[in-house]
């Protein structure tokens, strides 16, 4: 397979060193605006890009008394299933998956049930009526909702 030594701009090569060295500067600048607009003079200051304190990030979430449950076990053990069927119990509840399949099979599923769901992704939006219950991927997740339950899938400890 041969390297990539150049690209095509309005008609001409341009060695892709330049183009790299472009894409770096506007990167750059666009880092520097943020920044520059999270260290503005109002009273309220956030610095988009520290990712040192993880935990002042949701401030009402943190306020809320909830109960976790950490479901933790083998491949096929059940811990989807269990958690699948407390959500199929509520009153209203999320469910947040890594995949638009796994999203998808979860609304399926409610909605066989007679468990209304909406089924929402980075892809596809799937409404019904009266749904309190909404299966999507974690990336869409309202964080600003209010859920009886909450399951979130596959989450990956560092």
């Amino acid at each position: 397979m041969g390297m990539l030594l150049g690209f095509v701009k309005q008609d001409k090569m341009v060695p892709f060193h330049q183009h790299l060295e472009l894409r770096f500067r506007i990167l750059v600048g666009v880092c520097s605006w943020i920044r520059q607009f999270s260290s503005s003079s109002s009273a309220l200051k956030i610095d988009f890009m520290d990712l040192t304190r993880p935990h002042t990030w949701y401030p009402n979430a943190r306020k809320k008394s909830r109960k976790v449950i950490v479901h933790v076990g083998p491949t096929n053990s059940g811990k989807t299933h269990h958690a699948l069927k407390r959500l199929e119990s509520s009153s209203s509840g999320i469910y947040c998956g890594p995949l638009r399949l796994l999203a998808w099979e979860v609304a399926k599923r409610l909605n066989k049930a007679k468990i209304p769901c909406d089924m929402i992704t980075g892809q596809e939006r799937e409404e019904i009526d009266g749904a309190k219950h909404k299966a999507m991927t974690v990336e869409m997740a309202d964080v600003t909702s209010d859920y009886h339950c909450a399951v979130i899938d596959e989450i990956q400890a560092c």
